[in-house]
């Protein structure tokens, strides 16, 4: 999936970066961190490398707007732009089996 989140001043995202998770500076009130998925990762050939992130524990309220962006459920995953077979493909043929075995509560997501 795409991911596009806005932190406006709020701290506390992490991305891995040599092995060790490093802050990653704040958006600000006009700016946007565009963050791609292992999968995407894969079905653009690796041109553009999908990173390790996480949120780390803040002692204050923090808030952000995230909006996630994926393929349909019918789409095919199982090659890249090129043709070359992704690491999800070994496995899934379409988007929509591929996401309720990596989310596990695909129904909580989307319905």
């Amino acid at each position: 999936t795409v991911t596009v989140l806005s932190t406006f001043n709020n701290a506390g995202l992490e991305i891995l970066y040599k092995n060790q998770y490093r802050t990653v500076p704040v958006t600000g009130e006009n700016s946007f961190i565009v963050n791609i998925g292992k999968l995407v990762d894969d079905l653009i050939d690796n041109k553009v490398p999908a990173v390790r992130h996480r949120v780390a524990e803040v002692d204050f309220d923090r808030y952000s707007i995230t909006y996630f962006l994926g393929p349909q459920f019918d789409a095919d995953i199982s090659r890249s732009m090129t043709g070359k077979l992704t690491d999800a493909g070994q496995k899934y043929t379409i988007f929509g089996e591929w996401i309720k075995d990596y989310l596990g509560a695909i129904e909580l997501f989307y319905y």
